[in-house]
Protein backbone atom coordinates (compact mmCIF):
# COMPACT_ATOMS: atom_id res chain seq x y z
CA UNK A 1 0.00 0.00 0.00
CA UNK A 2 1.31 3.40 -1.24
CA UNK A 3 1.90 6.00 1.90
CA UNK A 4 1.25 9.35 1.85
CA UNK A 5 3.93 12.03 1.62
CA UNK A 6 2.40 13.59 4.23
CA UNK A 7 2.50 10.90 6.53
CA UNK A 8 6.39 11.50 7.03
CA UNK A 9 8.18 14.51 6.17
CA UNK A 10 11.96 13.92 5.21
CA UNK A 11 14.32 15.22 7.88
CA UNK A 12 16.60 16.86 5.55
CA UNK A 13 18.60 18.19 8.05
CA UNK A 14 19.55 14.99 9.25
CA UNK A 15 20.56 13.87 5.92
CA UNK A 16 22.70 16.95 5.39
CA UNK A 17 24.58 16.66 8.32
CA UNK A 18 25.14 12.88 7.56
CA UNK A 19 26.62 13.70 3.74
CA UNK A 20 28.77 16.67 5.87
CA UNK A 21 30.27 14.53 7.65
CA UNK A 22 30.76 11.25 5.48
CA UNK A 23 32.56 13.55 2.47
CA UNK A 24 35.54 11.19 2.23
CA UNK A 25 33.78 7.91 1.89
CA UNK A 26 31.81 9.76 -0.50
CA UNK A 27 34.31 10.79 -2.51
CA UNK A 28 36.27 7.69 -3.21
CA UNK A 29 33.21 6.11 -4.31
CA UNK A 30 33.03 8.33 -7.27
CA UNK A 31 36.73 7.60 -7.66
CA UNK A 32 36.07 4.11 -7.91
CA UNK A 33 33.29 4.64 -10.31
CA UNK A 34 35.85 6.66 -12.56
CA UNK A 35 39.08 4.43 -12.01
CA UNK A 36 36.42 1.72 -13.93
CA UNK A 37 36.87 2.47 -17.43
CA UNK A 38 34.26 2.57 -19.88
CA UNK A 39 34.55 3.81 -22.96
CA UNK A 40 31.93 2.60 -25.68
CA UNK A 41 33.77 3.66 -28.64
CA UNK A 42 36.84 0.83 -28.02
CA UNK A 43 34.39 -1.56 -26.16
CA UNK A 44 36.89 -1.15 -23.21
CA UNK A 45 35.82 -1.91 -19.62
CA UNK A 46 31.79 -1.05 -20.52
CA UNK A 47 30.30 -4.58 -19.31
CA UNK A 48 32.70 -4.45 -16.17
CA UNK A 49 31.53 -1.08 -15.90
CA UNK A 50 27.87 -2.11 -16.23
CA UNK A 51 27.80 -4.93 -13.50
CA UNK A 52 29.34 -2.42 -11.05
CA UNK A 53 26.75 0.15 -11.68
CA UNK A 54 24.13 -3.04 -10.79
CA UNK A 55 26.58 -4.40 -7.56
CA UNK A 56 25.85 -0.13 -6.47
CA UNK A 57 21.62 -0.72 -7.18
CA UNK A 58 22.01 -4.30 -4.97
CA UNK A 59 23.86 -2.24 -2.14
CA UNK A 60 20.38 0.35 -2.26
CA UNK A 61 17.91 -1.92 -2.44
CA UNK A 62 16.49 -2.26 -5.38
CA UNK A 63 14.34 -5.04 -6.44
CA UNK A 64 15.96 -6.89 -8.53
CA UNK A 65 18.27 -4.73 -10.72
CA UNK A 66 19.87 -6.24 -13.71
CA UNK A 67 21.63 -6.25 -17.05
CA UNK A 68 19.11 -5.83 -19.91
CA UNK A 69 20.87 -7.24 -23.19
CA UNK A 70 20.37 -5.15 -26.34
CA UNK A 71 22.18 -5.37 -29.83
CA UNK A 72 25.06 -3.27 -27.88
CA UNK A 73 25.98 -2.92 -24.35
CA UNK A 74 23.53 -3.48 -21.72
CA UNK A 75 21.25 -1.21 -20.08
CA UNK A 76 20.95 -1.47 -16.17
CA UNK A 77 17.74 -1.37 -14.85
CA UNK A 78 16.94 -1.11 -11.29
CA UNK A 79 13.68 -0.35 -9.20
CA UNK A 80 13.53 0.50 -5.69
CA UNK A 81 10.41 0.58 -4.41
CA UNK A 82 9.53 3.28 -1.44
CA UNK A 83 5.73 2.62 -1.36
CA UNK A 84 5.67 6.40 -2.49
CA UNK A 85 2.61 7.85 -4.55
CA UNK A 86 5.34 9.57 -7.04
CA UNK A 87 7.72 7.14 -9.46
CA UNK A 88 10.61 8.98 -11.03
CA UNK A 89 12.92 6.98 -14.06
CA UNK A 90 16.44 8.31 -13.21
CA UNK A 91 18.02 8.45 -16.12
CA UNK A 92 21.84 7.57 -16.27
CA UNK A 93 24.93 7.27 -18.69
CA UNK A 94 28.01 4.64 -17.31
CA UNK A 95 30.09 5.37 -20.44
CA UNK A 96 32.59 7.40 -21.71
CA UNK A 97 34.74 9.06 -24.55
CA UNK A 98 37.62 7.70 -24.90
CA UNK A 99 41.08 8.96 -22.98
CA UNK A 100 43.87 8.94 -25.69
CA UNK A 101 43.17 12.97 -26.29
CA UNK A 102 46.39 14.72 -25.51
CA UNK A 103 46.92 17.28 -22.44
CA UNK A 104 45.69 15.58 -19.58
CA UNK A 105 47.80 16.87 -16.66
CA UNK A 106 46.58 13.53 -14.47
CA UNK A 107 46.02 10.20 -15.45
CA UNK A 108 42.65 10.01 -17.14
CA UNK A 109 41.62 6.73 -15.30
CA UNK A 110 42.88 7.84 -11.56
CA UNK A 111 40.28 9.81 -10.18
CA UNK A 112 42.73 11.84 -8.73
CA UNK A 113 41.99 15.39 -6.69
CA UNK A 114 43.64 18.47 -7.42
CA UNK A 115 43.22 22.29 -7.39
CA UNK A 116 41.99 24.19 -9.72
CA UNK A 117 41.30 28.18 -9.60
CA UNK A 118 38.84 29.19 -8.68
CA UNK A 119 36.73 26.33 -7.55
CA UNK A 120 39.69 24.94 -5.37
CA UNK A 121 39.96 20.60 -5.30
CA UNK A 122 38.55 19.29 -8.28
CA UNK A 123 38.02 15.67 -9.29
CA UNK A 124 39.50 15.86 -12.37
CA UNK A 125 39.24 12.24 -14.38
CA UNK A 126 36.95 10.83 -17.26
CA UNK A 127 33.67 11.09 -16.74
CA UNK A 128 33.95 13.30 -13.60
CA UNK A 129 31.02 15.37 -15.31
CA UNK A 130 30.14 13.65 -18.08
CA UNK A 131 28.04 11.70 -16.27
CA UNK A 132 29.75 9.36 -13.83
CA UNK A 133 30.44 11.72 -11.52
CA UNK A 134 26.72 12.74 -11.05
CA UNK A 135 25.39 9.43 -10.87
CA UNK A 136 27.64 8.21 -8.03
CA UNK A 137 27.16 11.39 -6.18
CA UNK A 138 22.96 10.57 -6.98
CA UNK A 139 23.53 7.22 -5.32
CA UNK A 140 25.44 8.60 -2.51
CA UNK A 141 22.53 11.11 -1.99
CA UNK A 142 19.96 8.26 -1.78
CA UNK A 143 22.03 5.83 0.68
CA UNK A 144 22.30 8.98 2.43
CA UNK A 145 18.55 9.10 3.50
CA UNK A 146 18.82 5.36 4.23
CA UNK A 147 21.28 5.69 6.47
CA UNK A 148 20.05 8.20 8.67
CA UNK A 149 16.82 6.32 9.13
CA UNK A 150 14.65 8.17 6.20
CA UNK A 151 12.53 6.82 3.67
CA UNK A 152 13.89 7.81 0.27
CA UNK A 153 10.21 9.62 -0.60
CA UNK A 154 9.64 8.87 -4.42
CA UNK A 155 9.87 5.09 -6.08
CA UNK A 156 12.95 4.95 -8.10
CA UNK A 157 13.03 3.23 -11.68
CA UNK A 158 17.08 3.31 -12.55
CA UNK A 159 18.23 3.14 -16.36
CA UNK A 160 21.74 3.56 -16.79
CA UNK A 161 22.65 3.46 -20.61
CA UNK A 162 26.13 2.84 -22.22
CA UNK A 163 25.71 3.73 -24.92
CA UNK A 164 25.14 7.50 -24.90
CA UNK A 165 28.42 8.21 -26.49
CA UNK A 166 27.79 6.26 -29.66
CA UNK A 167 24.06 7.93 -30.02
CA UNK A 168 21.81 5.17 -27.42
CA UNK A 169 21.70 3.67 -30.60
CA UNK A 170 20.23 0.35 -28.55
CA UNK A 171 18.30 2.22 -26.10
CA UNK A 172 14.96 2.11 -27.53
CA UNK A 173 15.29 -1.62 -27.92
CA UNK A 174 15.20 -1.43 -24.24
CA UNK A 175 12.24 1.28 -23.80
CA UNK A 176 10.17 -1.33 -26.07
CA UNK A 177 10.85 -4.61 -23.41
CA UNK A 178 9.76 -2.08 -20.55
CA UNK A 179 7.59 0.14 -21.77
CA UNK A 180 4.71 -1.35 -19.67
CA UNK A 181 6.79 -0.44 -16.49
CA UNK A 182 8.13 3.33 -17.65
CA UNK A 183 4.91 4.29 -18.60
CA UNK A 184 3.86 3.38 -14.85
CA UNK A 185 6.39 7.17 -13.94
CA UNK A 186 5.20 10.07 -13.64
CA UNK A 187 8.76 11.80 -14.65
CA UNK A 188 12.50 11.31 -15.70
CA UNK A 189 14.83 12.90 -13.80
CA UNK A 190 18.60 13.45 -14.93
CA UNK A 191 21.35 14.14 -12.09
CA UNK A 192 23.61 17.15 -13.47
CA UNK A 193 25.55 19.84 -11.91
CA UNK A 194 24.34 22.67 -13.61
CA UNK A 195 26.10 25.22 -12.09
CA UNK A 196 28.27 27.75 -14.54
CA UNK A 197 31.72 28.82 -13.63
CA UNK A 198 30.43 31.70 -11.67
CA UNK A 199 27.89 29.69 -9.47
CA UNK A 200 24.58 31.09 -11.33
CA UNK A 201 22.56 28.26 -12.02
CA UNK A 202 20.90 27.18 -15.24
CA UNK A 203 17.58 25.39 -16.20
CA UNK A 204 17.48 23.36 -19.48
CA UNK A 205 13.99 22.49 -20.44
CA UNK A 206 14.89 20.75 -23.30
CA UNK A 207 17.63 19.77 -26.62
CA UNK A 208 17.39 20.09 -30.25
CA UNK A 209 17.73 16.89 -32.38
CA UNK A 210 21.04 15.66 -34.05
CA UNK A 211 21.30 13.11 -36.92
CA UNK A 212 24.88 12.32 -37.52
CA UNK A 213 26.86 11.10 -40.68
CA UNK A 214 29.58 10.73 -42.76
CA UNK A 215 29.42 11.58 -46.22
CA UNK A 216 32.62 9.46 -48.72
CA UNK A 217 33.94 9.79 -52.15
CA UNK A 218 36.58 7.42 -53.77
CA UNK A 219 38.04 7.68 -57.02
CA UNK A 220 36.49 4.25 -57.50
CA UNK A 221 32.74 5.01 -57.04
CA UNK A 222 33.43 8.14 -58.75
CA UNK A 223 35.28 6.58 -61.66
CA UNK A 224 37.77 9.60 -62.18
CA UNK A 225 41.16 9.69 -59.80
CA UNK A 226 42.80 6.87 -58.23
CA UNK A 227 40.82 3.77 -57.61
CA UNK A 228 42.44 1.88 -54.89
CA UNK A 229 45.23 3.34 -53.16
CA UNK A 230 46.87 7.01 -52.84
CA UNK A 231 49.35 8.00 -55.34
CA UNK A 232 51.95 10.66 -56.26
CA UNK A 233 51.10 13.82 -55.73
CA UNK A 234 52.82 14.90 -59.25
CA UNK A 235 49.96 12.55 -61.12
CA UNK A 236 47.18 15.52 -60.70
CA UNK A 237 48.94 17.06 -63.80
CA UNK A 238 46.45 14.49 -65.29
CA UNK A 239 44.72 11.99 -62.72
CA UNK A 240 41.13 14.13 -61.32
CA UNK A 241 40.85 14.35 -57.55
CA UNK A 242 38.55 12.99 -55.18
CA UNK A 243 39.68 15.25 -52.53
CA UNK A 244 38.78 18.56 -54.65
CA UNK A 245 35.55 16.58 -55.73
CA UNK A 246 34.62 16.59 -51.96
CA UNK A 247 35.22 19.97 -51.53
CA UNK A 248 32.77 21.51 -54.25
CA UNK A 249 30.07 19.10 -53.33
CA UNK A 250 30.49 20.57 -49.73
CA UNK A 251 30.49 24.10 -50.86
CA UNK A 252 26.87 23.53 -52.56
CA UNK A 253 25.54 22.98 -49.12
CA UNK A 254 26.23 26.34 -47.39
CA UNK A 255 26.76 29.86 -48.44
CA UNK A 256 29.91 30.99 -49.17
CA UNK A 257 30.31 31.87 -45.44
CA UNK A 258 29.25 28.43 -44.62
CA UNK A 259 26.31 30.05 -42.52
CA UNK A 260 23.35 29.29 -44.47
CA UNK A 261 22.17 26.49 -45.60
CA UNK A 262 21.32 25.91 -48.98
CA UNK A 263 19.89 22.51 -49.21
CA UNK A 264 15.81 22.74 -50.36
CA UNK A 265 13.67 22.34 -47.64
CA UNK A 266 16.13 22.74 -44.89
CA UNK A 267 14.40 24.89 -43.21
CA UNK A 268 10.64 23.71 -44.16
CA UNK A 269 9.69 22.14 -40.90
CA UNK A 270 11.65 24.46 -37.91
CA UNK A 271 9.41 26.06 -35.46
CA UNK A 272 9.72 29.68 -34.64
CA UNK A 273 9.86 30.34 -30.69
CA UNK A 274 6.57 29.67 -28.95
CA UNK A 275 4.81 31.89 -26.78
CA UNK A 276 5.96 30.19 -23.66
CA UNK A 277 9.71 30.67 -25.01
CA UNK A 278 9.13 33.95 -25.94
CA UNK A 279 8.41 34.76 -22.35
CA UNK A 280 11.50 32.66 -20.81
CA UNK A 281 13.62 34.53 -23.49
CA UNK A 282 12.71 37.96 -22.25
CA UNK A 283 13.77 37.22 -18.60
CA UNK A 284 16.54 35.04 -19.88
CA UNK A 285 18.34 37.97 -22.09
CA UNK A 286 18.09 40.06 -18.96
CA UNK A 287 21.03 37.35 -17.26
CA UNK A 288 22.25 36.53 -20.22
CA UNK A 289 26.57 36.37 -19.50
CA UNK A 290 27.83 36.70 -23.16
CA UNK A 291 30.99 37.32 -22.36
CA UNK A 292 31.34 33.89 -20.20
CA UNK A 293 30.18 31.99 -23.30
CA UNK A 294 32.80 33.12 -25.30
CA UNK A 295 35.58 32.61 -22.50
CA UNK A 296 34.16 28.80 -22.23
CA UNK A 297 34.82 27.84 -25.72
CA UNK A 298 37.74 30.48 -26.40
CA UNK A 299 35.70 32.23 -29.45
CA UNK A 300 36.48 35.82 -29.55
CA UNK A 301 32.36 36.94 -31.61
CA UNK A 302 29.56 35.81 -32.33
CA UNK A 303 28.14 35.07 -36.23
CA UNK A 304 27.35 38.18 -37.46
CA UNK A 305 28.89 39.60 -34.83
CA UNK A 306 25.21 39.19 -32.46
CA UNK A 307 24.61 39.60 -29.09
CA UNK A 308 21.90 39.46 -26.61
CA UNK A 309 18.53 38.29 -27.24
CA UNK A 310 19.52 37.85 -31.29
CA UNK A 311 22.21 35.43 -30.02
CA UNK A 312 19.90 33.63 -28.48
CA UNK A 313 17.65 33.19 -31.21
CA UNK A 314 20.31 31.81 -33.02
CA UNK A 315 21.67 29.34 -30.76
CA UNK A 316 18.37 28.09 -29.79
CA UNK A 317 16.30 28.26 -33.02
CA UNK A 318 18.55 27.82 -35.73
CA UNK A 319 18.94 24.41 -37.32
CA UNK A 320 22.64 23.37 -38.15
CA UNK A 321 24.84 21.86 -40.78
CA UNK A 322 28.39 20.93 -39.63
CA UNK A 323 31.52 19.49 -41.03
CA UNK A 324 33.01 18.00 -37.85
CA UNK A 325 35.90 16.81 -39.70
CA UNK A 326 37.28 16.19 -43.05
CA UNK A 327 40.40 13.56 -43.86
CA UNK A 328 42.07 11.61 -46.52
CA UNK A 329 45.41 10.92 -48.36
CA UNK A 330 48.66 12.18 -45.69
CA UNK A 331 48.36 13.69 -42.78
CA UNK A 332 51.26 13.01 -40.74
CA UNK A 333 54.25 15.34 -39.97
CA UNK A 334 56.66 16.40 -43.13
CA UNK A 335 56.24 16.13 -46.49
CA UNK A 336 54.54 13.34 -48.38
CA UNK A 337 53.26 13.85 -51.82
CA UNK A 338 49.79 12.11 -52.82
CA UNK A 339 46.95 12.37 -54.56
CA UNK A 340 44.22 10.77 -52.06
CA UNK A 341 42.32 8.02 -53.85
CA UNK A 342 39.45 8.50 -51.05
CA UNK A 343 37.89 11.32 -48.91
CA UNK A 344 35.33 10.85 -45.90
CA UNK A 345 34.03 14.47 -43.96
CA UNK A 346 31.60 13.75 -40.59
CA UNK A 347 28.54 15.89 -40.43
CA UNK A 348 25.79 16.36 -38.15
CA UNK A 349 22.61 18.28 -38.58
CA UNK A 350 20.96 19.35 -35.62
CA UNK A 351 17.35 19.85 -35.36
CA UNK A 352 14.63 22.55 -33.78
CA UNK A 353 11.27 21.83 -32.65
CA UNK A 354 8.88 19.83 -35.43
CA UNK A 355 11.84 19.01 -37.79
CA UNK A 356 12.27 15.29 -38.10
CA UNK A 357 15.51 12.88 -37.49
CA UNK A 358 13.93 11.05 -41.08
CA UNK A 359 13.60 14.18 -43.29
CA UNK A 360 17.10 14.94 -42.77
CA UNK A 361 19.42 12.09 -44.98
CA UNK A 362 16.78 11.92 -48.24
CA UNK A 363 16.91 15.74 -48.34
CA UNK A 364 20.81 15.90 -48.24
CA UNK A 365 20.61 12.86 -50.90
CA UNK A 366 18.55 14.76 -52.89
CA UNK A 367 20.64 18.07 -52.73
CA UNK A 368 23.71 15.77 -53.47
CA UNK A 369 21.89 14.14 -56.40
CA UNK A 370 20.21 17.93 -58.22
CA UNK A 371 24.00 19.08 -58.10
CA UNK A 372 25.57 16.06 -60.07
CA UNK A 373 27.66 14.37 -56.77
CA UNK A 374 25.77 11.15 -57.29
CA UNK A 375 28.93 9.49 -56.23
CA UNK A 376 29.14 10.73 -52.70
CA UNK A 377 28.19 7.92 -50.47
CA UNK A 378 25.92 8.42 -47.29
CA UNK A 379 26.76 6.24 -44.11
CA UNK A 380 24.27 6.90 -41.24
CA UNK A 381 26.91 6.32 -37.85
CA UNK A 382 23.68 6.66 -35.34
CA UNK A 383 19.90 6.43 -35.39
CA UNK A 384 19.68 10.15 -34.41
CA UNK A 385 17.91 11.99 -31.41
CA UNK A 386 14.65 13.95 -31.99
CA UNK A 387 14.17 17.04 -30.30
CA UNK A 388 12.91 17.28 -26.90
CA UNK A 389 11.10 19.63 -24.77
CA UNK A 390 9.29 20.09 -21.17
CA UNK A 391 7.61 22.97 -20.20
CA UNK A 392 8.40 25.47 -17.21
CA UNK A 393 5.22 24.88 -15.95
CA UNK A 394 5.18 21.19 -15.70
CA UNK A 395 5.24 20.04 -11.60
CA UNK A 396 8.83 18.34 -12.37
CA UNK A 397 10.45 21.68 -13.36
CA UNK A 398 9.01 23.55 -10.47
CA UNK A 399 10.17 21.19 -8.33
CA UNK A 400 13.41 21.60 -9.28
CA UNK A 401 13.20 25.33 -9.53
CA UNK A 402 11.78 25.00 -5.82
CA UNK A 403 14.59 23.10 -4.80
CA UNK A 404 17.38 26.25 -6.17
CA UNK A 405 15.51 28.45 -4.28
CA UNK A 406 15.75 26.82 -1.00
CA UNK A 407 19.56 26.68 -1.37
CA UNK A 408 19.41 30.88 -2.49
CA UNK A 409 19.68 30.62 -5.83
CA UNK A 410 16.94 32.00 -8.41
CA UNK A 411 17.22 29.82 -12.14
CA UNK A 412 18.50 31.11 -15.16
CA UNK A 413 15.93 29.13 -17.06
CA UNK A 414 16.35 28.50 -21.03
CA UNK A 415 13.46 26.93 -23.16
CA UNK A 416 16.37 24.37 -24.08
CA UNK A 417 19.86 23.96 -25.35
CA UNK A 418 21.47 23.45 -28.48
CA UNK A 419 22.86 20.39 -27.91
CA UNK A 420 21.23 17.13 -28.04
CA UNK A 421 20.70 13.91 -25.76
CA UNK A 422 18.43 10.85 -25.43
CA UNK A 423 15.47 12.24 -23.45
CA UNK A 424 13.26 12.62 -26.56
CA UNK A 425 13.01 8.71 -26.08
CA UNK A 426 11.21 9.54 -22.66
CA UNK A 427 9.13 12.20 -23.89
CA UNK A 428 7.92 11.12 -26.98
CA UNK A 429 5.37 8.08 -27.71
CA UNK A 430 4.82 5.81 -26.24
CA UNK A 431 5.79 7.03 -22.91
CA UNK A 432 5.53 10.98 -23.79
CA UNK A 433 7.20 11.44 -20.25
CA UNK A 434 8.23 14.96 -19.14
CA UNK A 435 11.88 15.11 -18.31
CA UNK A 436 14.22 17.48 -16.00
CA UNK A 437 17.69 17.93 -15.58
CA UNK A 438 19.00 19.30 -12.20
CA UNK A 439 21.70 19.57 -9.77
CA UNK A 440 23.72 22.11 -7.49
CA UNK A 441 27.52 21.84 -8.72
CA UNK A 442 30.27 22.56 -11.24
CA UNK A 443 32.24 20.83 -13.96
CA UNK A 444 33.55 21.17 -16.78
CA UNK A 445 35.64 20.30 -20.05
CA UNK A 446 33.44 17.21 -20.86
CA UNK A 447 34.95 15.17 -24.23
CA UNK A 448 38.34 17.30 -23.36
CA UNK A 449 41.32 16.63 -21.31
CA UNK A 450 41.28 17.49 -17.88
CA UNK A 451 37.29 16.80 -17.45
CA UNK A 452 36.51 17.67 -13.83
CA UNK A 453 33.75 17.74 -11.13
CA UNK A 454 34.32 20.54 -8.51
CA UNK A 455 34.29 18.74 -5.17
CA UNK A 456 35.14 21.61 -2.80
CA UNK A 457 32.73 23.79 -1.14
CA UNK A 458 34.93 26.99 -1.19
CA UNK A 459 34.77 28.26 -4.77
CA UNK A 460 32.02 29.97 -6.59
CA UNK A 461 30.35 26.92 -7.13
CA UNK A 462 29.14 23.91 -4.94
CA UNK A 463 31.00 21.02 -4.58
CA UNK A 464 30.48 17.38 -3.93
CA UNK A 465 28.40 17.85 -0.24
CA UNK A 466 26.38 20.47 -1.93
CA UNK A 467 25.39 18.15 -5.14
CA UNK A 468 24.20 15.09 -3.27
CA UNK A 469 22.34 17.47 -0.67
CA UNK A 470 20.39 19.24 -3.78
CA UNK A 471 19.48 15.57 -4.91
CA UNK A 472 18.10 14.71 -1.59
CA UNK A 473 15.92 18.02 -2.01
CA UNK A 474 15.10 17.37 -5.89
CA UNK A 475 13.84 14.23 -4.53
CA UNK A 476 11.73 15.47 -1.71
CA UNK A 477 10.25 18.64 -4.19
CA UNK A 478 9.69 15.35 -6.52
CA UNK A 479 7.48 13.35 -3.88
CA UNK A 480 5.36 16.74 -3.39
CA UNK A 481 4.13 17.44 -6.93
CA UNK A 482 0.44 18.33 -7.48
Amino acid sequence: MKSSCSEKLLQREKVFEYIDHHYDEHLSKLQELLKQPSISAENRGVRQCAELVKSYLVDLGCKNPRLVETSGFPVVYGYYDAGADKTIIIYFMYDTQPVDDPGWTVSPLEGKVINLPPFGDCLVARGAINTKGELRAFLNACESIKTVGEKIPVNLMFVAEGEEELGSRHLPEFIAKYENELKKADAVFFPSADQNQKGKVMIELGVKGIVYFELELDGKTWGYGPTKFDIHGSNKAWVDSPAWRMVQALSTMTSKDGNKVLIDGFYDNALPPSKEDLELLKKLEKTFDEDSEKDLMKVERFIGNVHGREALLKYLYSPTLNINGIWGGYIGPGTKTVLPYKITAKVDVRLVPNMTVEEVIPRIRRHLDKHGFQEVKILELEEGYGWAKTSVKEPSTQAVIKTYQEFGYESEIWPHIAGSAPFCMFNREPLNLPFVIGGLGHGGRAHSPNEYLVVQEEGPTGGLCTLEKSYVAILDNLSKMG
